[in-house]
């Protein structure tokens, strides 16, 4: 009896958060999406917990589905919004935000390992920081030498022999390569 005491029934759920409101001003691949819940989900997919069901719970807090939508209907909501070309393109936006967002964080925290020479990876946290600040630079020096083939060779010996005949005999070349004059 202590043990059916202690498991939750299936019927009732925890209510979700709302969302809250971004000031910020979207991008042209948020603005592209069709509706404000599409934009709501794309957000959304960046502040439930990751794992299984982040897409379900982030459709849910966009205002995806209705209260009486079954778990299944939810799944093919959230799979159709997570496979639409223009919400991925708008993750991709979104990413690029998070990101550079997270670089101040990020710069902070390899500062304070490069500081601290107990540090496990002080050595490799110099190292980047090297590696970005003064690349390693490479020099390639190509030699390039063209060998005629001998029947290369052969062919403009006989082109000479034909020009040298045909300017004996007064014949015009049959191509007149000599460059003209373009009036301006």
């Amino acid at each position: 009896m202590a043990e059916t005491a202690n498991k939750r029934t299936r019927s009732k759920r925890r209510e979700l958060a709302p969302l809250e409101p971004v000031d910020a001003e979207d991008g042209p691949k948020m603005k592209a999406l069709p509706t404000d819940r599409h934009r709501a989900f794309v957000r959304a997919m960046y502040q439930v917990k990751p794992g299984h069901g982040a897409a379900v719970r982030a459709a849910k807090l966009a205002g995806f589905g209705t209260p009486d939508s079954t778990p299944q209907s939810m799944a093919t909501i959230a799979s159709r919004l997570t496979h639409d070309r223009r919400v991925q393109e708008a993750f991709a936006e979104q990413d690029q935000l998070y990101i550079r967002a997270s670089a101040p964080r990020a710069i902070r925290a390899l500062s304070a390992l490069i500081e601290n020479p107990e540090a496990k990876d002080h050595a490799r946290g110099i190292g980047m920081v090297l590696d970005r600040v003064h690349p390693v630079e490479t020099v390639h020096n190509v030699k390039v030498e063209h060998e005629a083939s001998s029947s290369m060779r052969a062919s403009a010996e006989v082109f000479a022999k034909i020009m040298e005949l045909a300017a004996r005999a007064k014949v015009p070349p049959m191509i007149d390569v000599t460059p003209q004059k373009v009036a301006s």
